[in-house]
């Protein structure tokens, strides 16, 4: 009697997944860059009309990254516009991917050499900060463009597509470029950065509580250590790396030196200044500044006790109009950070455990979901900076499911 193979519709997947990948980047190969690069637009734009909840992560984005830089209108064009550059940047990525090596100076252009030749002529390595900017596919490709002999390294994680991941590591590790994966040891990576070697680590990754408390575009959230953890064991120099669109199907990479300390907020200021510089280039659909807080992990807890003498606090909805008699907001969510708003119900009195200037907002008892969606997007565009999460004592399934909606994080909590 046969054994059936409960992965056998998975494998076909993944063999079409691998087909279609293939026959992509061979059909585009075809192509000239602009017209990809256009294609890829279209592509982008199509993405914002079927993605609402992505339209509104973006935004989150922008609204944090460029508080107090630009208004809301604006804002929302620049939504649209990174949703039509990252699609433009992603199917071009299928075009440079099987680009000759020859031909990757015609549509990359690295601005400022001298800088990593005179980090690389100290011998110690150098720690390379990668974002998701631009075509950040040609970055695995930068090796033909360096100086002749450059000892190259860079992290990856594996595709879920085994079909796929395989052939990306090979197509990786045949441009010059040695892989190493989260499991190797860190003293494995120190010890090619003390060869002399350089290696790329996509350091604007958001990361859960492993994470180091730092500061981002002004805003406090979690990022991971191990850049400046490399760099300080190898005494490697450390340099940040900005891929922009210059033109349909071209870009152009810099170099931008470390100016602080190197440590992790060393090093994600130096990542900050890289990524300023072509604002709509930076893959903004995955939301950078969550906060990993349920019941039995607060927001002081994932925050520290920090407050910043400057800064862009966070915002939180205390939801009080379903909220059992008597509960107050426990002392363990209060964050110096965080401005805490107050949601009542009409004639509801501000309960005197939340100061007098409180923000109110208002809410009827027992309202629907998409009464309460309206409401709470309407209090979430109430100020520059968005709503960070909901926090109340008791959770009607409208609101959870209200909250789910605008894409913000509710936490309740019981007497």
């Amino acid at each position: 009697m046969s054994i059936p193979d409960h992965n056998y519709p998975k494998r076909w997947r993944w063999r079409g997944e691998w087909l279609c990948q293939t026959a992509l980047e061979k059909l585009v190969g075809w192509l000239p860059g602009p017209l990809v690069f256009h294609l890829g637009e279209l592509l982008g734009r199509l993405a914002w009309l079927c993605l609402p909840l992505r339209r509104k992560t973006v935004l989150r984005n922008l609204r944090i990254a460029f508080c107090g830089e630009h208004d809301l209108p604006t804002l929302r064009r620049m939504v649209l516009a990174t949703f039509q550059r990252t699609g433009a940047n992603l199917f071009s990525a299928a075009r440079t991917a099987r680009l000759a090596p020859a031909k990757l100076a015609s549509v990359i252009h690295i601005e400022n050499p001298e800088l990593l030749e005179q980090a690389l002529a100290g011998g110690k390595g150098v720690v390379l900060l990668l974002s998701h900017m631009g075509n950040w596919e040609l970055l695995s490709r930068l090796v033909h463009l360096f100086p002749p002999g450059t000892r190259t390294g860079a992290f990856y994680r594996p595709l879920n597509n085994p079909l796929l991941d395989k052939a990306t590591l090979l197509r990786r590790q045949a441009d010059g470029t040695r892989m190493f994966s989260k499991r190797d040891s860190p003293h494995l990576v120190a010890g090619f950065l003390r060869e002399g070697g350089m290696v790329g680590i996509l350091a604007d990754q958001r990361v859960g509580v492993p994470g180091e408390v730092v500061r981002f575009f002004g805003r406090l959230t979690r990022a991971s250590p191990l850049p400046s953890l490399l760099a300080r064991r190898a005494k490697s120099s450390v340099l940040a790396l900005s891929l922009t669109t210059v033109a349909a199907g071209r870009w152009h990479a810099r170099f931008v030196p470390m100016a602080a300390a190197n440590t992790t907020n060393g090093c994600i200021a130096t990542l900050e200044e890289a990524m300023q510089r072509g604002p709509l280039d930076v893959f903004w659909l995955q939301e950078r500044w969550k906060v990993y807080i349920d019941e039995g992990f607060t927001i002081r807890e994932w925050l520290g006790d920090q407050a910043l003498a400057s800064g862009k606090p966070h915002r939180a909805l205390v939801w009080l109009v379903d909220a059992p008699p008597g509960w107050c907001l426990p002392e363990m969510w209060r964050q110096p950070q965080v401005i805490y708003e107050a949601v009542l119900e009409p004639g509801q009195a501000l309960p005197a455990w939340l100061p007098q200037a409180t923000r109110v907002h208002s809410a009827p008892r027992a309202a629907p979901r998409r009464t309460l969606r309206k409401l709470i997007a309407a209090m979430d565009l109430a100020a520059a900076l968005p709503v960070d999460y909901l926090i109340t004592g008791t959770a009607p399934e409208a609101l959870v499911k209200a909250c789910r909606s605008e894409c913000i994080p509710l936490v309740s909590l019981t007497i």
